[in-house]
């Protein structure tokens, strides 16, 4: 009897500490978003998600207007030439949290997402932007192929 106890109880705490456990990652899970923001090309696509505090609601503005440019990289149509990103071809979903915080979701180019992850990470950094600053990588999926 004790030893049957014994189990049930080490059992109930094992699953209660692995439910606490935050350093689990989602990488497995899917998250589906619009087609047009999932990069299809050899270079891969990578998901992001920035949560951010911003030191100032004009950094807050800058960062997020939807004509931010993000960099150049090629075309997803054909003839595939380079030309500049904006926020807009990239943000998947954004929250303003209130204050001058935000939580967004950005989806594309795996080598124009890295740049444009380092830039963030420059800016809190250095504090010009941000005061507060994380990141998670999401595993996006077109929600059709």
């Amino acid at each position: 009897m004790k030893l049957t106890v014994f189990l049930i109880a080490t059992s109930l705490l094992v699953t209660a500490a692995n439910a606490q456990n935050t350093a689990k990652t989602d990488n497995k899970r899917f998250v589906p978003i619009a087609d047009q923001f999932y990069w299809t090309g050899v270079e891969g696509n990578l998901g992001i998600e920035i949560d951010g505090k911003f030191e100032t609601e004009a950094a807050l503005i800058t960062s997020l207007t939807l004509e931010t440019e993000i960099g150049p990289f090629k075309d997803s149509h054909y003839p595939f030439n380079v030309r500049k990103w904006t926020l807009r071809d990239i943000l998947v979903h954004v929250d303003f949290s209130g204050g001058t915080s935000a939580k967004w979701q950005v989806s594309g180019p795996k080598p124009l997402l890295m740049r444009y992850l380092e830039g963030l990470k420059k800016g809190s950094d250095d504090k010009s932007v941000f005061y507060d600053f994380s990141y998670r990588f999401v595993n996006f999926k077109p929600s059709s192929d």
